[in-house]
């Protein structure tokens, strides 16, 4: 008996140790889960930089013949603090077949760029998309770039007018709060109506037997949600009723027989709750994980056990991060079965308080706006800002874009987002989280994320400069690995550009100090490939936004307000054309990519000979001029080696190289102002140069040369050079009593205001027009805090 005891205790023990030991297990392994999500979501976000973009404008309406001025603010997605990744922005005009009107490329420093775009009378009237992205920022859908819209009116054109607005059908859409609806659970159903608000429309959900099980309440923008239970075989759809008896049917969304949904209740306070539940046979204890990240950053990754097939997650929001929240559900498998987008109030503002001098200023006076910048303790901090003033006609929109409800909103979301400013306003209420669940997706596929593979991108970030990008052929187009391919610009400043083409043909060519509207040459050595075919491609996107633009309507009323700002603006135009097209010159570093030669020689200094072969033979001794049966060579003196290079040097004529020697020697020297020789091997990419011969005429355009008939020239849009924002000063009477108009609608135009311990004062002077005047100022700190502020003042007319 003694025995069966002993192994009964033994027994029970052993079982004991080894139910200890598998929990043990299966727990480690649920651990080993939530830690290769962690893992695998952290490999992704390294390598997937998510850079934002947002542009401040000077207005949201324009008339043919107004330049668009516009200051560009690059940010790290995560923090939103300035990034100075890619040092180059693209910048568009759209029409509303996303045909471009007008590009330009925009230098970016510290994340920050400006420029401006005149608007052409070739431009018809109509409503323009304006986006702006980086080329890294095209790995990603175009959905995320910066997207805003514009009117802009052609005066001199027939203006056709509508007496009202075209009206518009209604519709709606369906968003299953997680994204599934599951046959017998109930799930939370969010929608979107589209429909004029005048027309009366009340939506009813009916099933297939024409019983009423409810009645939709839109809210803020024809949002809303209501609750809903599909069960199988039932149809259900929503009835739209308009004017007149008109019925609209929208199907819902089909329900799956079984499945997941989760619900996301916020309780007003400090609290937030997530149910969970499934219907799948045998979820009963199946482990599910819950993941919750904002702007890449992970606020919670745990697992949690589904007792009776469903779970309740309590969530501090003290947790969460400021912003869009994405909180995902994944299954046993680690499959990704829920996602919906949970909005907690930013606290991260930058304050600007702006104090104008006095509300009503005289014509032709100055006028002083005091800046004062802090965070959201109130604490002075630094600032970079921009600053717009105008004139308040009828032609202007107020719903315009703004840098903290961009950044925090349009950013990550997708579609167009009207007026979003009004819902940070709103906080954590209804009315933002019926956006969150309407436009609930993420920048990325979750398939993608678990995968773990090293990411393949298509666009390099531009961390230095512009990148040309082209591709090598042969002549049947076929991509051509392996030639060496050079660009260059005709130009006193000698810059030379190679690329080695890959296994698709392709090259690329980064550009140092390359602004302006620039002609380039694209070239091999064709004497040594003298059929390969280089074509370059355009860097802007060719993939676009499925958001789409509205029509274009002008009441009749607005004639008026039209006809008076374009009188002003062809006043401008008489009177100040060409102080309003004043360039910067762009601060390029003049030395030859080459750096300071072995030696130089201004040709004026010395006795001038016709023929180039003697001016090289009499006082070039570092270059040994040969003549064979193929003709001319040059051989550089290897300062290094003691000893003479065999093959040509690199000879360039205003930075253009030249394989041919004949035809340099061929060459009149009485048009070169300068020749320098570098007397020594120099490498640069994949280009190796046994020693350089640089020409340098006059006018640094090749002065005549005739090119290879091989080579590729063409007009290139460098980065934009900044056009200078001109404004009268008025500080004397005389100054005043000038009898040229001042008829300016944009009295103020700054992109570039720098703000050191949260004070700065600006001034500007007021035209002759009468009238509100609309200042509006944006900005960022280099800690990611972004801030708006808008303040109105009137100009009356004062005696000079």
């Amino acid at each position: 008996m003694r025995f069966w005891n002993s192994y009964h205790k033994a027994a029970k023990h052993i079982m004991l140790i080894a139910l200890l030991s598998t929990g043990f297990e299966w727990a480690s392994a649920q651990q080993l889960s939530v830690d290769s999500l962690i893992s695998k979501f952290d490999r992704y976000r390294v390598q997937n930089l998510t850079e934002k973009i947002y542009a401040h404008l000077d207005q949201s309406v324009y008339l043919t013949g107004e330049i668009l001025w516009f200051k560009l603010y690059t940010v790290d997605g995560s923090v939103h603090q300035p990034s100075d990744v890619s040092k180059v922005a693209y910048f568009e005009i759209l029409d509303q077949k996303n045909q471009p009107v007008l590009q330009a490329k925009i230098s970016l420093k510290k994340g920050l760029g400006s420029g401006s775009l005149f608007l052409p009378a070739s431009i018809t009237s109509g409503v323009y998309t304006i986006r702006a992205y980086t080329n890294w920022m095209k790995n990603f859908s175009p959905d995320f770039f910066f997207h805003s819209t514009i009117t802009i009116i052609n005066s001199f054109r027939k203006l056709e007018t509508e007496d009202q607005a075209t009206s518009q059908r209604p519709d709606i859409q369906f968003f299953p709060e997680g994204g599934t609806l599951v046959n017998g659970m109930k799930s939370k159903v969010a929608f979107r109506m589209v429909a004029q608000p005048d027309e009366g429309i009340s939506p009813v959900l009916l099933n297939q037997t024409n019983d009423t099980l409810g009645t939709l309440a839109p809210a803020t923008s024809g949002l809303g949600y209501f609750d809903f239970t599909p069960h199988p075989d039932e149809q259900y759809r929503v009835v739209i009723k308009g004017k007149g008896g008109t019925a609209l049917a929208f199907k819902m969304p089909e329900a799956v027989e079984s499945g997941y949904v989760m619900r996301v209740d916020d309780d007003g306070e400090n609290q937030l709750s997530i149910s969970i539940a499934s219907n799948i046979p045998g979820s009963t204890n199946t482990p599910v994980y819950l993941f919750i990240h904002a702007r890449n950053i992970i606020s919670k990754a745990a697992m949690y056990i589904l007792k009776d097939g469903s779970a309740t997650v309590e969530i501090p929001k003290e947790m969460l991060l400021d912003g869009i929240s994405h909180i995902t559900l994944f299954d046993a498998q680690l499959q990704p079965v829920c996602e919906r987008l949970y909005f907690k109030p930013i606290s991260k503002i930058l304050n600007i308080d702006t104090r104008i001098n006095q509300n009503g200023v005289g014509s032709r006076r100055k006028v002083s706006v005091a800046l004062n910048i802090s965070d959201d303790q109130g604490n002075p901090v630094s600032a970079n800002l921009s600053m717009a003033v105008y004139r308040i006609d009828s032609l202007q929109r107020h719903n315009e874009p703004d840098i903290v409800s961009y950044l925090w909103l349009n950013a990550d979301l997708n579609g167009n987002i009207e007026s979003p400013g009004k819902y940070l306003s709103y906080g954590s209420g209804q009315s933002i989280d019926h956006v969150m669940l309407t436009n609930g997706w993420r920048r990325f596929v979750w398939k993608d994320v678990l995968a773990g593979k090293d990411a393949s991108h298509v666009y390099l970030p531009e961390i230095r400069s512009h990148i040309i990008h082209g591709t090598v052929t042969n002549p049947s187009g076929t991509p051509t690995a392996g030639v060496k391919t050079y660009l260059s610009s005709p130009s006193k400043n000698i810059q030379i550009y190679g690329s080695l083409s890959d296994e698709q043909g392709k090259v690329k060519y980064e550009m140092k100090d390359f602004y302006g509207r620039r002609k380039i040459i694209i070239q091999t050595n064709t004497l040594v490939d003298s059929t390969s075919q280089i074509k370059i491609s355009s860097p802007f996107a060719d993939s676009f936004s499925s958001h789409r633009l509205y029509p274009f309507q002008l009441s009749p009323a607005l004639k008026k307000s039209i006809l008076s700002r374009s009188v002003a603006l062809q006043v401008q135009d008489v009177y100040y054309q060409e102080k309003n097209n004043k360039f910067k010159t762009a601060s390029e570093d003049s030395t030859a990519f080459y750096g300071k030669a072995d030696a130089t020689y201004y040709l004026d200094d010395y006795t001038r000979f016709p023929v180039m072969e003697e001016v090289m033979r009499e006082y070039v001794p570092g270059v040994m001029v040969r003549k064979r049966k193929d003709g001319f060579h040059f051989m550089n003196l290897d300062n290094v080696n003691k000893s003479l290079f065999d093959e040509d040097p690199m000879i360039l004529l205003d930075g253009i190289p030249l394989f041919d020697v004949d035809k340099i020697v061929g060459f009149d020297p009485l048009l070169v102002k300068k020749l320098e020789v570098l007397n020594r091997r120099y490498y640069m990419g994949v280009l190796s140069m046994p020693g350089i011969v640089s020409y340098t005429t006059y006018t640094g355009d090749l002065a005549g040369f005739e090119l290879d008939p091989r080579t590729i020239t063409l007009d290139y849009d460098g980065l934009q050079l900044q056009r200078e924002f001109y404004s009268p000063m008025y500080e004397t009477p005389k100054q005043r009593a000038s009898r040229l108009p001042d008829q300016r609608y944009l009295l103020h135009w700054n992109p570039d205001i720098e703000v050191e311990n949260g004070e700065r004062l600006i001034e500007f002077y007021t035209s002759d027009l009468e009238g509100d005047y609309r200042v509006v100022i944006e900005g960022i700190s280099p800690s990611g805090h972004a801030g708006r502020a808008s303040k109105t003042f009137s100009v009356t007319h004062a005696e000079n």
